[in-house]
């Protein structure tokens, strides 16, 4: 079995990556309906059934008017352009571009859907390097992609 680590996935918004990427979080999610009732569990016990999927994303970035990939500024004009854009988060390959960042490793498993960018946060602490986060919410399906 061969482990990954956290340095090689990596978020890719239409091809390319964010620049300067500190962490990448992908979430899978399932919104339950409660289906508890007397005939089943006796009363004691509560029963769950999956009644919608959910994904998300999200990306940490420190802030930079240029970088390999998209910056900051980038994404800002893709929410305010309120359309959903494709992402892929998958493992990275071991050459970049100059242009795009990484490009994608579809050798193994990947994973792909389209979202739109919920939330874009600018951080610029005294004495730090200005970083920034992005979220981005899946409209709907994740597709887990193979070979």
């Amino acid at each position: 079995m061969s482990k990954v680590k956290g340095g090689m996935l990596m978020l890719f918004v239409s091809g390319q990556t964010v620049g300067y990427a500190t962490n990448h979080t992908m979430n899978v999610n399932a919104d339950l309906a409660d289906t508890s009732n007397k005939d089943e569990g006796g009363g004691d016990w509560g029963a769950q059934e999956v009644n919608l999927l959910n994904w998300d994303l999200s990306t940490e970035n420190m802030y930079a008017y240029e970088a390999s990939g998209h910056t900051y500024d980038d994404l800002f004009d893709i929410m305010v352009s309120k359309a959903p854009v494709d992402v892929v988060f998958t493992r990275r390959t071991d050459s970049a571009t100059t242009a795009n960042g990484w490009a994608e490793d579809k050798t193994i498993p990947w994973y792909s859907g389209k979202a739109v960018i919920n939330q874009l946060q600018l951080n610029a602490q005294n004495g730090e390097y200005a970083n920034f986060t992005a979220s981005f919410t899946g409209v709907g399906e994740l597709k887990k992609n193979n070979p």
